[in-house]
């Protein structure tokens, strides 16, 4: 995958565990690593991320979908909590089966 390989493993740690935190750390640090991911691993079934094609949001489940939309809002209050692991475990999952 594409992803910035100048981060490094705790780089990206760090971001996972800040992003579970606060949703501003969500939306401005790991959404952009998990678009970039999601983007090259539909580019390989011939997909754009992008697109606003029905087959990204069955191939990205809701969740993910929903996390790597172009149009989502950024948070309105930066101190609002996170996605939860749980949460961000899933997500992860997802993106690892495509």
């Amino acid at each position: 995958d594409k992803v910035d390989e100048t981060k490094g493993e705790a780089g990206l740690e760090r971001e996972v565990a800040l992003a579970t935190s606060r949703d501003f750390d969500l939306h401005f640090r790991l959404r952009p690593v998990l678009r970039e991911i999601a983007e090259s691993r539909l580019e390989r079934r011939g997909v754009q991320l992008d697109s606003e094609s029905p087959r990204v949001r069955e191939l990205l489940g809701d969740e993910l979908w929903a996390l790597t939309a172009a149009d989502r809002e950024p948070p309105a209050y930066r101190q609002a909590p996170g996605l939860p692991p749980a949460d961000l475990e899933r997500t992860v999952e997802r993106l690892e089966r495509l």
